[in-house]
């Protein structure tokens, strides 16, 4: 039997443990016609694999492939690491308050797709840090926190790992709703600013906003809710 494999991986063959094998190394193993069951694992123990094998007259091919499961895996477990600080920061300091204008901004967004009315509900009913008068922003305090030179973990529509161009360090998965409107095709439409794209889109000006339709577009959009701080 002819084993091949395309990452580093500790493996088993009936149980029996077998020489560790490289990335696109292979071993041929003697072994009895009939059914045969490999155990394999990455290095680091992070992605398993078993493969049962029936072995007829000849030699039998079989490849260990763990490589991209491996890699999906570690980019899961980059995802939850990011969505872990986020809420640890948020839980420690639920808020920040820009110096420059007062403005008192939740430390995080609402984390869930809403459209215009629902973000706007969200933060008119949010309590946080003892105060109750939350709101949406306008799109100018939006871009009062927009900062080029920051750069902030983000995971941006549940699995998209991005850095946010924002101040305070805040905590953002998507893009946020202001309060100003008719910014849309349509005229009706409410305007929102885009701090995760920002490595994304070089070519876009620093102020770079889009329009939303108010019809219940909700797709990736979230809440950041403000206040003035001292009131």
């Amino acid at each position: 039997m002819l084993v091949k494999t395309d990452a580093d991986c500790n493996w088993k063959l009936d149980g029996q443990p077998m020489d560790p094998l490289k990335a696109k190394g292979s071993r041929v193993v003697a072994v009895s016609l009939g059914e045969h069951r490999i155990r394999a694992a990455t290095t680091d123990g992070v992605t398993k694999i078993r493969i049962d094998v029936e072995i007829a007259q000849g030699q039998q091919f079989v490849e260990i492939q763990l490589k991209d499961e491996h890699e999906k895996e570690l980019y899961r477990q980059k995802v939850e690491a990011i969505r872990k600080q986020a809420e640890a920061e948020a839980a420690l300091h639920p808020t920040w308050t820009d110096p420059a204008t007062g403005l008192m901004w939740a430390k995080k967004d609402n984390g869930s797709d809403v459209s215009w009315e629902q973000a706007s509900d969200y933060c008119t009913k949010l309590e946080l840090a003892g105060y109750n008068d939350w709101r949406l922003p306008t799109i100018e305090e939006l871009e009062g926190i927009y900062d080029s030179s920051a750069s902030v973990s983000a995971v941006f529509d549940e699995d998209w790992i991005l850095r946010a161009r924002v101040k305070g360090d805040l905590r953002l998965t998507g893009w946020d709703w202001s309060s100003s409107q008719g910014n849309h095709p349509d005229g009706t439409g409410a305007v929102a600013r885009d701090f995760n794209f920002a490595q994304l889109q070089q070519n876009e000006p620093d102020s770079f906003r889009s329009g939303f339709p108010l019809g219940g577009f909700n797709y990736n959009m979230r809440a950041l809710c403000v206040r003035r701080s001292g009131e």
